[in-house]
């Protein structure tokens, strides 16, 4: 016999004694939960720290708004400045003003420079063949065709006291339903006259159709009314068909 103890199958397996966990491992064991409460409520202290940022950053925003539309409205405000009127005077009471400016057409009757108003003229030909008309009075120099149309033709020797040299050239107006034609010699430019510097014409200037005298390019320069102008024309036709 050995000194062995023999177990019987009856008999129960003694149980193993319950080893204490020590405190370090049970700390171990619950520092990854603490750990996630940790970060958790981290994140959530910043994100409450930038809602706070953003609310502070709204409210300076609208005090700036509100501050600036308080200054805005204590401003007076800036007058709109509106286009001025186009002055529709009438040429003649413009130069008897000596007030405003004339946009002019410049035109050459043999030594002598005249201005007329260019909204009066309707446009500048170079002179076609003039034909004779019977018993046409001496102011009148014949007809001409424009675009189809017979237009009487005339002299500015009777209206402006002046007569022409070539007669190259010749100022188409409409009066009513009609045109009339003045002949010149050239046709220069188109100028804005400043008619403060406008000066009376001289006694031996055309009565009632020289409006006034003006430099320019160091020459003088004789403003003329165009409807003073045509009428004097018709005028002359009229007593000399009588």
């Amino acid at each position: 016999m050995t000194g062995r103890r023999k177990v019987r199958a009856s008999e129960p397996t003694p149980a193993r004694p319950m080893t204490a966990v020590p405190p370090v491992a049970r700390r171990r064991q619950a520092a990854p939960l603490e750990l996630a409460r940790a970060l958790a409520a981290a994140r959530a202290a910043e994100q409450a720290a930038e809602e706070g940022r953003r609310t502070q950053a709204r409210a300076q925003a609208a005090e700036a708004d509100a501050a600036l539309a308080a200054r805005l409205a204590s401003q007076p405000e800036c007058a709109v400045e509106a286009e001025p009127e186009p002055d529709r005077r009438p040429l003649r009471e413009k130069a008897r003003a000596r007030d405003g400016v004339a946009e002019v057409l410049l035109f050459t009757v043999g030594e002598e420079r005249f201005g007329i108003d260019l909204a009066a003229v309707e446009e500048a030909i170079e002179l076609p063949p003039v034909h004779h008309v019977p018993e046409m009075p001496t102011a009148m120099d014949g007809v001409i065709t424009v675009r189809g149309t017979l237009t009487s033709v005339y002299s500015p020797r009777q209206a402006l006291g002046v007569s022409h040299a070539t007669g190259a050239c010749a100022l188409i107006f409409r009066r009513r339903r009609s045109r009339l034609a003045l002949i010149i010699d050239d046709v220069e430019d188109t100028r804005m006259l400043e008619l403060a510097h406008l000066r009376d014409a001289p006694t031996s200037a055309a009565a009632g159709v020289v409006l006034g005298v003006i430099r320019q390019d160091d020459a003088l320069c004789s403003l003329i009314d165009a409807d003073a102008l045509l009428a004097a024309c018709h005028a002359t036709s009229l007593l000399e068909l009588t």
